[in-house]
């Protein structure tokens, strides 16, 4: 509780902070409600594998109701390929699809290695159960909360290919020996990608995935009704992954650039990495991609025929860091390995092309699920943005963690803006406990806030800092400036604000972080007494929870994506040059 009451000293008023404090005081006396809460949770502790996990993925993912694309799923773009006919997107596509089946080989024979924590009481071993649930695994739409599909091991194994809205089954083991060899995967998906042009337009079931979960259950349930279509959405939810052959965004998608851009790193034609993300987020709209997707499943690698690929895979089952891994050990594996097209090639079946039966309904559906589709993404602002000046190995010459750093510059950066704080979420592993996934560090603290108040010389919001000069207007050279607070005093508040952004850090990573200690209280107060405790509906918890700057990162090959403004950028000029004076 005392943990609690100083994440909230920097982003609520202080009456509000002090009626929190008197509701504190009555649930933590030791004839309160929080301590037998608490004793409550130990036992459970003692029953469970991990007593927070249920609580943590319901409170996270299962009782959202929002959609899946933009508010959940994650978007990743990888470097793009040179595509220059129909059967090198198929050859491509097949070895991705062929170094999955090797990756699902080794889990089953269980040689993935044990990884272990490289920092802070090193060397402890860290959950790998995510790596497990990536593929084959779907998430389920319920008219209050979701589900979970895990498969179990099975024989027959397959991947759906939705190629211009039209789905199709692909088995990947032949009926009378082992899995198929990449020649053999391609022939299928050549196959597809001349037949799905030559057929009549198919209902567009996948922009149903994109509706708000409540919705989407309800027609999900209706489509249940026909047994043909019962067949067609098990085949989906327990394929090993859903790939999708695109059509590429115009060149004009998103078009609109921002002050301080720069040039993009990787191209495909007319397209730049913001253009080829908003594809891997959301497909760009009912016109283009978007119904080309069943946002549910847990692995949608995503192929465009101009060579843009990545994936959207749904957050549930996995952080992002067992995907990354995944996604770069394909790309390596295909980087450096030649194709070999002189495998052998036995005659296949066509691949089953899914038909659907339709409802009056539900064909009003796929109208109301494209407009709603439409102006959810009509309202996404979203760049890639590459900061080129100096990066980690810098901001390590000066003794600061990169992470700190960037977690800081993005405080002094809203600051500048708005003149307060808001609650901001970074997430923090916690895998070195049974099912662990992650904890929250909140980089809104009060040290944070009083260097930022420093840093503004204590005038609020939008006043222009020493790291905007040659970025803003011309100043009057005339007007005298003053500075209330030596660099030496800034620095001084800079590393208070370091020490509590790192603590907080290493108190989560062990954890000892005080998020999923308030959830498993706010639900067992639910499952104790039959109702939540005025400390979960008091004003204050309700600001606590309302983050409205999220903040994580997980480094890779994929391009990563990053929300920033001009405001970010010139902090972080301006620190280079205020910790370079101070570290020489």
């Amino acid at each position: 509780m005392a943990e609690y009451l100083r994440l909230l000293e920097p982003i609520v008023s202080p009456a509000q902070l002090e009626k929190t404090k008197g509701i504190i005081k009555q649930f933590a006396a030791p004839n309160g409600l929080g301590p037998q809460l608490h004793q409550y949770l130990v036992e459970k502790r003692e029953n469970e594998d991990n007593w927070a996990y249920y609580y943590w993925l319901n409170d996270m993912y299962m009782d959202v109701r929002l959609p899946l694309p933009i508010n959940s799923n994650p978007g990743m773009v990888l470097p793009p390929r040179k595509f220059l006919v129909a059967t090198d997107l198929a050859r491509f596509s097949a070895r991705v699809i062929f170094e999955i089946m090797k990756h699902k080989e080794m889990l089953l024979s269980g040689a993935l290695e044990q990884e272990r924590a490289n920092s802070r009481e090193k060397n402890q071993p860290l959950c790998m159960a995510q790596y497990y649930r990536l593929l084959g695994s779907c998430r389920r739409p319920g008219l209050e909360r979701d589900s979970q599909y895990l498969p179990e091991e099975r024989e027959e194994e397959h991947v759906i290919v939705i190629c211009r809205n039209h789905m199709y089954c692909v088995p990947l083991k032949a009926p009378d020996r082992e899995k198929l060899n990449v020649n053999e995967i391609a022939s299928q998906l050549t196959f597809i990608i001349g037949d799905a042009p030559c057929m009549a337009e198919p209902p567009p079931v996948g922009i149903l995935t994109s509706a708000p979960r409540g919705i989407w259950a309800k027609d999900r349930n209706t489509l249940l009704l026909e047994e043909r279509n019962q067949r067609n959405i098990e085949l989906i939810e327990q394929a090993l992954i859903v790939l999708c052959i695109d059509e590429p965004l115009p060149g004009s998608f998103n078009s609109e650039g921002f002050f301080g851009s720069t040039p993009t790193m990787h191209r495909t034609g007319h397209r730049d990495e913001t253009n080829m993300a908003h594809e891997m987020i959301h497909g760009g709209g009912s016109s283009f991609n978007t119904p080309n997707r069943w946002f549910d499943k847990t692995m949608q690698i995503i192929v465009c025929n101009d060579g843009t690929w990545g994936l959207c895979y749904e957050h549930s089952t996995s952080e992002g860091i067992a995907v990354i891994q995944l996604m770069e050990k394909i790309y390596k594996e295909i980087d450096t390995t030649p194709f070999d097209s002189t495998g052998s090639q036995q005659h296949l079946p066509s691949p089953e092309r899914l038909e659907w039966v339709i409802a009056p309904e539900i064909a009003r559906r796929f109208t109301l699920a494209s407009k709603e589709a439409n102006k959810m993404i009509d309202n996404l602002d979203f760049f890639v943005y590459r900061f080129k000046p100096y990066g980690k190995s810098f901001i390590k010459s000066c003794k600061v963690s990169p992470d700190v750093y960037i977690q800081l510059a993005l405080q002094l950066a809203y600051f500048k803006i708005y003149g307060h704080l808001v609650t901001t979420y970074e997430s923090a592993s916690t895998r070195r406990f049974l099912l662990g996934r992650v904890d929250c560090i909140r980089s809104a603290t009060t040290e944070a806030l009083e260097w930022a108040k420093a840093m503004c010389q204590d005038e609020g919001a939008n006043i222009t800092l020493e790291c905007d000069q040659g970025l803003e207007e011309p100043q009057d050279s005339r007007k005298v400036k003053f500075s209330i607070y030596s660099k030496d005093h800034l620095r001084e508040l800079f590393r208070c604000a370091v020490a509590r952004q790192t603590e907080i850090m290493v108190k989560n990573i062990l954890g000892n972080g005080i998020d999923i200690p308030l959830l498993g209280l706010r639900e067992s107060s639910r499952e104790v007494t039959g109702s939540l405790h005025e400390l979960f509906t008091d004003e204050s918890y309700a600001i606590a929870n309302c983050f409205l700057l999220s903040t994580s990162q997980v480094g890779g090959i994929v391009v990563v994506l990053v929300f920033c403004t001009k405001f970010c950028t010139t902090v972080l000029h301006f620190w280079k040059l205020f910790l370079h004076i101070h570290h020489d």
